[in-house]
């Protein structure tokens, strides 16, 4: 067999391009959401590129072209002679809105790095990096309080936590496999709280500093069963398990009592309480998933995920944030008009559309803080190759204008690249 030099030369540049303008990304503002202010911020669970457009389904989703980082055991259904790389970038475009005032905001960044490639014929790896929470808010809260008078409440964050990570397959038996994923969990949680007092001169103004950084080992495991029914029709279904874990960080906090100035800087006067390379532990909650997929050939494929995670074992530092248990279900799927690779190119593009319901780990106010999305995507084939450009679109909204509290309305959009080649084959020459 020929190996393609020109079209590995090719694919390989464009990976480049789009790993250097993905990290370029990552320096832009990761969210732009009052709610991520608690917890560990919004978890992100936007997927890639593909499942995305599909309503975020992955459990029981594999593919020898396409990379499944939600389930290690997705792992078995890649080519033995391939090599896959995707990347994609997430932007979101929306409104802040309450019961007296609407505000814009919008966001782009990294969403996932991610290569695949088997070790040997029965173990099948990938490496990758991806977010897994997001931090990014700066809003003031007023209220009147008796006695004291009117108090001005500032918050601002920013951050958030990511995964670097590697998982492998193996199938033990024929169309079931299992896999596990060793992540090291990283990252910076930059959080403040000022509170102002401006009708009284009896109350000092407060600012509240904590510095949070991340960094441990986190495990995931997962299996997929698929089974023919005949040469058409394939049911699938996967699993995932996260055991409840300890993640080590370091906590710097500090909170000062100041003077306001005329120019606009804060004269601390006396320092409150500080904990200084303080070490502890996040506990992050045993998760559970489970889903199933239903397909025809290379024609279409339907699927449905629910998600739970037990949210109110969070504890950080040995406190509580108050958090409840996350639902998330899921159900999507996509459609090719043709299987034929000498079709007409739209023929040949996926189609793809999803839904998602999810119950966040906020209950603010006796209301508790609900999203969902509809999304929408294509699959363009890159000419004369087997690699994919994936985009992706989601419409949503997120929280209740009731009680005081802000509805987010969003636009989010993602694009992606999925790059398949046979790299392990050696040339032969006539």
């Amino acid at each position: 067999m020929l190996t393609n030099n020109k079209s590995l030369i090719k694919s390989f540049s464009l990976t480049i391009v789009f790993f250097v303008i993905a990290t370029t990304s990552v320096a832009q503002i990761a969210i732009n959401s009052p709610y991520s202010r608690f917890g560990v911020g919004d978890l992100a669970i936007r997927k890639d590129a593909r499942q995305f457009s599909m309503g975020g389904i992955s459990m029981a989703v594999s593919s020898n072209r396409h990379i499944n980082p939600y389930n290690p055991a997705s792992n078995f259904a890649f080519d033995s002679l391939s090599f896959i790389f995707s990347g994609g970038i997430i932007a979101s475009r929306g409104t802040l809105n309450t019961d007296q005032s609407s505000s814009n905001t919008n966001y782009a960044s990294l969403g996932y790095l991610l290569f695949g490639f088997p070790v040997t014929k029965w173990l099948k790896t990938t490496i990758g990096l991806t977010p897994y929470s997001n931090v990014g808010y700066n809003m003031v809260a007023s209220e009147v309080i008796e006695g004291v008078g009117s108090t001005e409440f500032m918050y601002e964050g920013s951050g958030g936590l990511n995964e670097f990570y590697g998982n492998a397959s193996i199938e033990p038996f024929k169309n079931f496999a299992v896999g596990a994923k060793m992540s090291y969990m990283f990252g910076k949680l930059d959080l403040s709280r000022t509170i102002f007092f401006p009708d009284s001169v009896g109350y000092l103004n407060t600012r509240v500093d904590n510095y949070i950084e991340v960094g441990d080992i986190y495990f995931e495991f997962g299996l997929q069963y698929h089974h023919k029914f005949n040469d058409k029709y394939t049911f699938g279904f996967g699993a995932v398990f996260a055991p409840k874990q300890n993640i080590s960080a370091v906590e710097n906090y500090l909170a000062r009592s100041f003077f306001p100035t005329t120019v606009g800087i804060q004269a601390f006067r006396d320092t409150i309480q500080t904990r200084i390379q303080n070490e502890g532990h996040l506990i992050i909650p045993a998760k559970y998933a489970f889903g199933f997929t239903l397909k025809k050939s290379e024609i279409w494929l339907v699927g449905a995920d629910y998600s739970w995670q037990n949210w109110s074992d969070f504890k950080a530092f040995g406190r509580s944030d108050s958090l409840q248990n996350t639902m998330q279900f899921s159900m999507g799927g996509e459609f090719t008009p043709t299987k034929s690779i000498v079709a007409r190119y739209w023929k040949r593009v996926k189609y793809r559309m999803g839904f998602r319901y999810n119950k966040t780990y906020l209950n603010l106010r006796d209301n508790q803080i609900n999203e969902f999305g509809i999304s929408f995507g294509v699959g363009l084939p890159i000419p004369r190759s087997l690699s994919t450009i994936n985009l992706a679109l989601e419409v949503g909204r997120r929280g209740t204008t009731a009680a005081g509290l802000i509805q987010e309305n969003f636009f989010k959009f993602t694009i992606g690249i999925s790059v398949w080649e046979r790299w392990f084959v050696k040339n032969k020459y006539n």
